[in-house]
């Protein structure tokens, strides 16, 4: 935050729209508290104290920044965005409120982390969204707000713009969610999820509208709906790899 505050100081000054991406370490593993923030919880465990002092310290740090906006008289047209990062790490008092398993796992305890928008000139009272979002939901989001149009073929953009969310004309999410982490890969629509653990040799499927903790595996019971969106997943797989191979920049 000592390096973000000075930039947006200086765009402020010379009048310029700016783009702070402000990525804290906290609590990530190796969890370290500082002495002055351990000192807060000292009732508790060494490892709490490490792990409520860290995240005492960016809650700090993020107050600094909606008083540094308010100070300088933008933060009416500013939007800041916060998440989690994926899931509570291993060994670490972080929990997930229930849902199935932590990070680097792709079943929601792993993914499903909190997500919150203050935007005081479009948003004027504060709300609890369903509809799945994802980071990559950022980029096109800001492209709309901007009123930027990709010239010419454009290139495949993973996320959907969430400015109808955040005007509250959007019902659900038009594009599901893929994820691919190892031998693990997932696909997350507006109820659905499939989920594979062996590299899509077989696949989970969870209603999480009705079993938010995936409790209860239903592929057997609707082998249309994992083969529908199997295709789907398969043909973002497609994507990813010919993305990842240079083909979409030429």
């Amino acid at each position: 935050m000592d390096r973000a505050l000075p930039f947006i100081r200086r765009a402020v000054a010379e009048n310029k729209p700016f783009l702070a991406v402000v990525w804290f370490h906290t609590p990530h593993k190796p969890v370290i508290g500082g002495p002055e923030y351990k000192a807060m919880y000292s009732a508790y465990s060494d490892s709490e104290q490490d792990y409520y002092g860290c995240v005492t310290a960016m809650d700090e740090q993020v107050g600094r920044l909606r008083s540094e906006l308010r100070s300088l008289k933008i933060a009416e047209n500013t939007m800041m965005w916060f998440c989690s990062d994926n899931g509570p790490e291993n060994g670490t008092p972080g929990v997930t409120g229930g849902f199935r398993e932590r990070k680097r796992s792709l079943y929601e305890g792993g993914v499903r982390v909190p997500g919150l928008l203050e935007w005081p000139a479009k948003i004027k009272a504060a709300r609890v969204v369903q509809i799945p979002c994802c980071t990559s939901d950022y980029f096109p989001t800001v492209m709309e707000v901007l009123g930027f149009k990709m010239q010419g073929q454009p290139e495949p953009i993973d996320g959907v713009s969430l400015l109808p969310l955040i005007e509250g004309k959007m019902t659900e999410r038009p594009v599901p969610i893929g994820f691919e982490s190892g031998n693990r890969i997932s696909l997350t629509d507006n109820r659905y999820k499939i989920i594979s653990t062996d590299g899509g040799a077989t696949f989970e499927l969870y209603d999480l509208l009705a079993d938010k903790y995936e409790s209860a595996d239903i592929a057997a019971a609707h082998p249309d709906i994992v083969n529908s969106m199997k295709a789907t997943l398969e043909a973002w797989e497609a994507s990813c790899d010919n993305s990842l191979a240079g083909n979409d920049y030429v």
